[in-house]
């Protein structure tokens, strides 16, 4: 079968976050069993990136895309770019957010692929994308044509993290905007459903929400980790290590790292001397230094370490995963990943969302309060942490395989209707 792959990230290997890696390693799995095109955005800088991608099995086609670090000679390119989705979104009612990633080049760029490549079926990734899906079912449509398949892998509804940033915020302006922001994203989620053939929900959670708001055609598929590349590596040293890992672009993982840094690790970091809490990711550096001075840190014993290209050695040295997530939406890659590496793992009912609750007995949940810090203290103590991880591992192999997840992904592709 002939796939296409649709991406706002180029796949590559230091791609930096959880979306990201979670595609790359949908992309492998697919090159598994299918001939695969990935047509992806790029950004300045990725070109050398795309052999990369290359190396997975698949075929890359490169569509140019503007951002911030397009540097100043693309600089009116990008504000006419931006100011255009600004008024498209006022007309459309859709989010400004994803009419950004809409333009007549992109549009044109990505069915000319579709022409040439002539596949079976289409997956695009993430709801921001979904303007193109709207534009590749007008041609297939405008040509009588039932193929190829269309499929939208929403990854997260946008409008469950504005929606979450609504109930908590304290600010009635900020209320207001992202309750405004939760209401264009649904409007932009129901139109969506009707552009494509199936739409992929990561979490049963997701689905019901969706169905609920009038999404149609919907489909339980979770991501997943590549459980033959990844193996557990747990086995922690002195003294005592605390582990966050994400990128710092993402408003939730700020959050969780300040909460982390500003309430939890103040609390914990006497009670358990000598002990160093590692914030990993792209940005956090950066966010560390933004907290207050180098030595302010040092005395505290935080260290950030900025992106890693190999976790291994620190998801192997580390005594606990701390993920004190109180926003977003969807599957927590880190989370996976952090199950998969058989670390034990302390995070929120939204950390775990779509993956274990309490009665699964494989992470430690507790609200991103002031009673997480008594959480990871009886995660700390608890001499039966090991048994939990290993039940944590088992799940991931049992439930988030890409090798299972590839499967039912195919059957969906030749018209199947999933079920689950």
């Amino acid at each position: 079968m002939k796939v296409l792959v649709l991406t706002p990230y180029l796949p590559h290997e230091r791609v930096g976050h959880g979306g990201g890696t979670a595609v790359r390693d949908l992309v492998r799995g697919l090159a598994r069993l299918h001939e695969v095109l990935v047509v992806s955005l790029v950004r300045p800088g990725e070109d050398s990136m795309v052999q990369d991608v290359e190396k997975l099995g698949v075929t890359v086609t490169p569509i140019p895309f503007l951002d911030k670090t397009s540097g100043q000679a693309k600089l009116v390119p990008l504000i006419l770019n931006r100011a255009s989705a600004l008024i498209r979104s006022q007309v459309s009612g859709f989010p400004h957010y994803v009419e950004k990633y809409w333009s007549p080049s992109i549009s044109h760029q990505f069915v000319t692929a579709v022409e040439s490549f002539r596949p079976d079926a289409v997956q695009i990734e993430y709801l921001q994308m979904s303007l193109l899906a709207r534009d590749l079912r007008r041609w297939r449509d405008k040509r009588g044509q039932s193929e190829p398949r269309l499929v939208l892998n929403s990854h997260e509804l946008g409008s469950l993290p504005r929606q979450r940033r609504a109930n908590r915020a304290g600010n009635p302006l900020i209320k207001v905007w992202a309750m405004q922001e939760a209401a264009a994203w649904n409007r932009l989620q129901i139109a969506a459903s009707g552009w494509v053939d199936t739409t992929l929900c990561v979490t049963p959670g997701d689905r019901e929400l969706y169905s609920a708001m009038g999404g149609r055609n919907l489909a339980t598929v979770p991501l997943g980790m590549d459980t033959e590349a990844i193996e557990e590596v747990w086995s922690p040293v002195s003294p005592d290590r605390f582990l966050f890992v994400g990128s710092f672009a993402h408003r939730p993982n700020r959050l969780a790292a300040e909460f982390l840094v500003h309430r939890l690790w103040p609390r914990l970091a006497p009670q358990i001397p000598e002990s160093r809490l590692l914030l990993s990711g792209r940005g956090s550096v950066e966010f560390l230094a933004s907290c207050g001075g180098k030595e302010k840190w040092r005395d505290l014993r935080v260290d950030a370490l900025g992106f890693v290209d190999d976790l291994t050695p620190h998801f192997r040295e580390s005594r606990l995963f701390l993920a004190p997530l109180a926003e977003g939406g969807g599957i927590k890659i880190k989370i996976l990943e952090a199950m998969a590496r058989g670390i034990p793992i302390v995070t929120t009912p939204v950390g775990a969302e779509g993956i274990a609750s309490e009665a699964d007995e494989a992470l430690y949940l507790s609200e991103c309060d002031d009673t997480f810090a008594n959480t990871v203290l009886e995660a700390y103590k608890d001499p039966g942490a090991a048994e939990r991880a290993a039940r944590a591992r088992h799940m991931i192999e049992e439930k988030f395989s890409w090798a299972a997840i590839v499967e039912r992904l195919s059957a969906i592709y030749a018209g199947a209707t999933e079920k689950t």
